[in-house]
């Protein structure tokens, strides 16, 4: 695809190496482990990439051979990258290739890292934000350090002084706010936010707005759709600046998921299709690529309807393909 005249979105996030071993040992004798490169925002710019628009992404990376083969490699695809270089190592996480994010079978090793310890100093704001019209974080970000987080309100702060678009997707990963409130800091840099992505529990965990419909945890109870409005309303009182705020909705049982969303904007809520299917491949990334599917398609200035059934329709089909993130068989504009 070419590239989306002068729209250009900055990720700023940590950039991570994800083993993805088999889930009943038998990396041990075969001596092998699948890795990807990974990372919530890198998942968003890799896709955004992909679809043609011009990304880049701010991180951090060792100032060493693997940091420049991982340098090399965004290049490659076409994300132009911001590196803050120091002496120091790359964050992991262990996943199985069918484990889940969400659950406990996710180890986290990113403390201490290059991006934990970075001060964020490397570049001026013209450099940062040159050509930039979008700014997308997430809310892993923020957690992993107090400069990280301090990064997060001075990047989000001085984008909307520019008139940038900033969007936020509230990922919600408890073993990384352990003795944090995420309240308190999340809510500081709601105030610069135009486009929200997560879900009711997450706006819950993050925002203090709480779940005030009995929900009986299936897939088309009606309250859910009732709380993802009444959610939206709560926050779009409190942050007059959020424009959008998408819900999205998986319901797992071991193989089989259902799968939908709603995004609210224009003072109304939109309801996607729902999708079934009694087998996924993967679980990592397909909240990644509904997000960058909604950054595009609100760049794009599609209909609010095709943007979130665009978004909807990634994601699901993301949970067929391993990895972190889309491959080319993935494409928004042929869907």
């Amino acid at each position: 695809m070419n590239q989306r005249n002068s729209n250009k979105i900055l990720c700023f996030g940590e950039l991570l190496l994800h083993f993805a071993p088999d889930s009943q040992g038998n990396w041990l004798e075969n001596q092998s482990v699948k890795i990807y490169i990974g990372g919530a925002e890198y998942n968003v710019a890799s896709a955004l990439s992909k679809w043609g628009n011009k990304v880049s992404l701010y991180s951090a990376l060792p100032e060493n051979y693997l940091g420049d083969q991982l340098e090399l490699k965004l290049n490659q695809e076409k994300i132009e990258i911001l590196t803050e270089k120091s002496n120091g190592r790359l964050g992991t996480f262990y996943l199985p290739f069918d484990g889940d994010m969400q659950n406990a079978k996710v180890i986290y090793d990113r403390f201490p890292s290059v991006f934990s310890e970075s001060d964020f100093s490397g570049f001026s704001d013209d450099e940062v934000f040159q050509d930039i019209t979008w700014l997308h974080i997430s809310t892993i970000t923020p957690a992993l350090s107090e400069n990280a987080f301090q990064k997060c309100f001075d990047l989000m702060k001085k984008a909307n002084a520019r008139n940038i678009k900033v969007s936020l997707d509230l990922n919600y990963r408890a073993s990384l706010w352990q003795n944090q409130n995420p309240f308190d800091k999340i809510s500081k840099l709601m105030t610069f936010v135009n486009v929200l992505m997560g879900n009711i529990w997450s706006i819950q965990e993050f925002l203090d707005i709480s779940i005030q419909y009995d929900l009986n945890g299936n897939f088309d109870d009606e309250n859910l759709l009732k709380q993802a409005e009444k959610s939206a309303l709560e926050i779009q009182k409190s942050y007059p600046n959020v424009e959008s705020i998408a819900n999205t909705f998986r319901f797992t049982k071991e193989d089989e998921v259902h799968y939908f969303a709603t995004l609210y904007s224009e003072g109304k809520l939109f309801i996607s299709e729902h999708y079934y299917s009694d087998k996924i491949l993967e679980r990592v990334g397909s909240g990644d690529s509904f997000m960058a599917a909604l950054i595009h398609g609100i760049i794009k200035g599609n209909t609010t309807k095709k943007i979130l059934n665009d978004a909807v329709k990634v994601a699901f089909r993301k949970l067929f393909v391993q990895g972190d993130t889309i491959n080319e068989t993935i494409n928004i504009e042929n869907l």
